[in-house]
């Protein structure tokens, strides 16, 4: 057997997946000839002491079909070429979905809205309002949703993955898994529609019974769904900037790597993407966005504002957009979506903010919640390094247990608070600590976004500064810190 085909295998009807290895299907038995220019196998079904042809069809890396003959005497069936003469024409074909198959592109691209539902013979006409084919993050997922044509009938409610693609004559066919929590006596769905109608404002879409796929050639196919396409009034010379678009960005944990191309926002490792709609504002340092939000399968529209905090670092915060409440409203901080995301290929020439240097502050070390007195030093001992540092038990003697790298840090527009990104010498993931800079100094460690908000992601901590990293500037530096905390003691009195 051809090893693109090795593995397990779902068909409809069978209680088990069916394996396909060198020499042997299950439930088929052992391969004992083959024609390989026309597919056609000889399996030796031991089990029931017969024989049979199997001719395959390869529709997709992720889908077979075949026809077979009946089970004859093994006397009967010595010579390969007898099976194109024993498989009949009209014989049943059989369609084996690839187990745990990788997702494809899509077909087609929605959204449409229904225009008409044929089911078994009849047209259904109360439906079509709130019938609609969706799009999703991914372009290799769709949601269909169909309302009923009766009061006896319930909502169907479906999300596909695209598994499989092929073309034949004038039709394109197609196969989605069905990512459903609830039970369904089907695994997957099988489409097919007029090649020519891919371009055209209206679609007639042709569903087969069932996973077998087995009338999605018939011409009385049970269900045809006619759509039309959505106009959601796109805007092609709406755009994300372009200096952002070559570059891989990355959350601060790392979990999230982050596209961004002309009109779309892709976050790879979820099932989240932002469509660009229209831009409201543009600054040197930030943009205000209206978008199309998709998560999984469901949209809104949200504002979106990117800001850029320096060169390799990004910050995104959405709200939603509605018609009482417009994109000004950044300032009440109730984000739906507030992250930080940074590149590598565009590193900083001086990453550790200067403007720091030695700190002391409290932490706990160990499960039992002693805790210690702990040095930080950034960007002293070597200017892209973040060091942490305890106290021996040997006097005015410092043990090392920490060396992180700087990657990018910046001030706060109020010039009060300092963020700066650390790449963990622990671990792949990074985080972000925020310097309040008052007497004493608050550090908030925080592995989402860069921010004095407080999350469930983030923890605080009091620090108190010794000496900045040039002594020279011991005087200038204090003088700078009596100033913030004179200036944040009087925003408290007003």
């Amino acid at each position: 057997m051809p090893t693109g085909w090795f593995g397990l295998w779902y068909q409809h009807g069978m209680n088990s997946l069916l394996e396909i290895a060198d020499d042997r299907i299950e439930t088929k038995g052992l391969c004992v000839d083959v024609l390989p220019s026309h597919q056609y196998y000889i399996f030796l079904d031991r089990l029931n002491r017969c024989t049979r042809c199997l001719v395959f069809i390869q529709r997709h890396m992720n889908l077979l079909q075949y026809r077979e003959s009946e089970c004859n005497d093994p006397d009967d069936l010595l010579n390969i070429t007898l099976c194109p003469n024993l498989i009949a024409p009209d014989a049943a074909l059989y369609t084996l979905h690839r187990k745990n198959s990788t997702p494809q592109l899509c077909p087609i691209q929605p959204p449409f809205q229904l225009l008409s539902l044929i089911k078994d013979g009849s047209v259904c006409h109360q439906s079509i309002s709130s019938s609609y084919l969706n799009e999703c993050a991914n372009p290799y997922k769709l949601q269909l949703h169909l309302s009923p044509c009766s009061v006896y009938q319930s909502i169907l409610d479906f999300q596909f993955m695209c598994v499989g693609t092929w073309i034949e004559d004038f039709h394109t066919y197609f196969v989605a898994r069905i990512l459903s929590n609830k039970p369904h006596h089907n695994q997957y769905a099988c489409f097919s529609f007029l090649t020519k109608q891919k371009s055209s404002p209206s679609l007639s879409l042709h569903m087969a019974t069932d996973d077998s796929c087995h009338d999605l050639y018939s011409r009385h196919i049970s269900t045809v769904i006619t759509f039309s396409a959505k106009n959601h009034s796109i805007n092609d010379e709406c755009s994300f900037p372009k200096q952002f678009q070559s570059h891989q960005w990355f959350s601060i944990d790392r979990t999230i790597r982050m596209i961004i191309k002309t009109h779309n926002i892709e976050f790879l490792g979820t099932d989240h993407r932002f469509h660009c709609q229209r831009m409201i504002h543009s600054e040197k340092s930030f943009a205000i966005y209206s978008i199309r939000s998709f998560t999984n399968c469901h949209t809104k529209q949200e504002c979106l504002r990117i800001t850029r905090r320096t060169d390799n670092v990004l910050e995104l915060h959405t709200i939603p957009l509605s018609h009482e409440r417009n994109c000004d409203a950044f300032h009440e901080k109730n984000f739906n979506f507030a992250h930080t995301f940074f590149t590598q290929s565009m590193p900083m020439s001086n990453p550790c903010p200067k403007s720091i240097g030695y700190l002391v502050y409290h932490a706990s070390m160990d499960d039992h919640d002693r805790r210690r007195s702990l040095h930080m030093s950034i960007g002293c001992d070597d200017k892209d390094k973040l060091t942490i540092s305890k106290e021996s038990r040997d006097l005015g003697e410092k043990s090392i247990i920490q060396i992180d790298t700087c990657l990018a840090s910046w001030q706060s527009d109020d010039s009060l608070l300092t963020h700066l990104i650390v790449q963990s010498s622990f671990s792949n993931a990074s985080y972000c600590l925020t310097f309040q800079m008052t007497n004493p100094v608050s550090i908030q460690n925080n592995s989402n976004e860069c921010s004095s908000r407080q999350t469930k992601a983030s923890s605080i901590y009091a620090a108190h500064l010794t000496n900045p990293c040039s002594q020279s500037s011991t005087i200038v530096y204090s003088f700078l810190l009596s100033i913030m905390t004179i200036i944040l003691y009087l925003e408290n009195i007003i």
